[in-house]
């Protein structure tokens, strides 16, 4: 049997207007995204292109659930709690020292 578990990582989203600038197209972004990029006026940045969020599958999800709960997936763990101190001592987290 196998089963899937999904880890969903939401990023910072932006809207950009595009704008027509006579022979050209220019994206405006708002002063928040040049903040949180520490871009200068003029520098050049690549943008990826938007990716739609795929629809969630509920039941799919409600499955895979039950499917951890019929093998026991998390039935050795006694003390939730401190299992998950113990795994987040292993990593620090990102842009902390």
């Amino acid at each position: 049997m196998q089963v899937y578990v999904y880890t969903i990582v939401y990023m910072n989203t932006y809207t950009a207007t595009v704008i027509k600038t006579g022979n050209s197209y220019a994206l405006r972004v708002p002063k928040k995204y040049v903040e949180d990029a520490q871009l200068k006026s003029g520098q050049k940045t690549v943008i990826a292109l938007p990716i739609p969020e795929p629809k969630q599958d509920r039941g799919r999800i409600q499955e895979a659930i039950r499917q951890l709960q019929e093998i026991g997936a998390y039935s050795d763990i006694e003390d939730p709690v401190a299992w998950q101190r113990k795994i987040r001592k292993d990593r620090s987290l990102p842009g902390r020292e």
